[in-house]
């Protein structure tokens, strides 16, 4: 007998669920709860398979009630359901392990899909398939849900070009897979992320050269390279001279 806990503060949202999940032909049996803290009390009290939650409720919202229910059931299998497609809201998902991530208005055919998948799950569950339930319904200005990983992704290049990153670290500071986070940016950027970090430094180690009087082994460290051979031979990679030249070509 599967136990799931559907919990919402609104209960025509519970009732939706519930018969949604009625269509099963599992053993399954369906309790409730109108807001976090009714929740843990059921957690505390039963057995609990599969926990429905919406993210925005009173007293606690549905991350911080799957962390907690986490505490009481390690093995507790959560699943949300949330108006709010908002990529901050999949990024904590993630991290908590959440099954799966379900925009309202819930859609037949895709529910039966992930809670299928959900009853069958083994392990911990895939970090894109979360992503990937996320789509474009965005109304406002802060585009795709893709396109504010990338924003994060560009921030975090910015902020940290000058030390040892790689698409490792990144991937792991936004919560993805290296392969994952790869395939996206190349998407929406139309190069890797690695080149991307290589023209970004470049870039601003040309700046330098042309805008200030620094030494070209302090502009190296300066932009993320300590090795000054190194550095020297990949900006002639780059820009087809050494940086001594650049810069009395620039200023000529």
């Amino acid at each position: 007998m599967y136990k799931v806990l559907v919990v919402d503060d609104e209960r025509i949202e519970r009732e939706g669920i519930k018969f949604l999940i009625s269509h099963y032909d599992f053993p399954i049996e369906i309790t409730e709860a109108e807001n976090g803290l009714k929740a843990l009390q059921v957690l505390k009290a039963e057995k609990v398979d599969i926990l429905f939650t919406d993210i925005r409720m009173p007293f606690m919202d549905g991350l911080q009630l799957i962390a907690e229910a986490r505490a009481i059931q390690p093995d507790l299998k959560a699943i949300i359901l949330s108006a709010y497609g908002e990529f901050d809201f999949a990024k904590e998902a993630i991290r908590l392990q959440v099954a799966h991530y379900l925009l309202k208005p819930v859609e037949t055919e895709e529910f039966h899909e992930v809670f299928s998948n959900v009853l069958g799950i083994k392990g911990k569950p895939n970090a894109e398939m979360l992503l990937d339930a996320l789509p474009d319904r965005s109304n406002g200005s802060n585009g795709s849900t893709s396109r504010k990983v990338i924003e994060e992704v560009l921030q975090l290049i910015h902020n940290h070009y000058r030390e040892s990153i790689g698409l490792d670290w990144i991937a792991e500071q936004v919560y993805l897979t290296p392969s994952y986070l790869s395939y996206l940016f190349k998407k929406e950027m139309g190069v890797n992320i690695v080149k991307y970090i290589v023209s970004y430094r470049f870039e601003k180690a040309a700046a330098l050269l042309c805008g200030t009087n620094m030494k070209i082994i302090d502009i190296s460290v300066e932009v993320g390279y300590e090795n000054y051979p190194y550095f020297c031979s990949q900006f002639k990679n780059y820009f087809g001279t050494t940086p001594a030249k650049y810069r009395e070509g620039q200023r000529k």
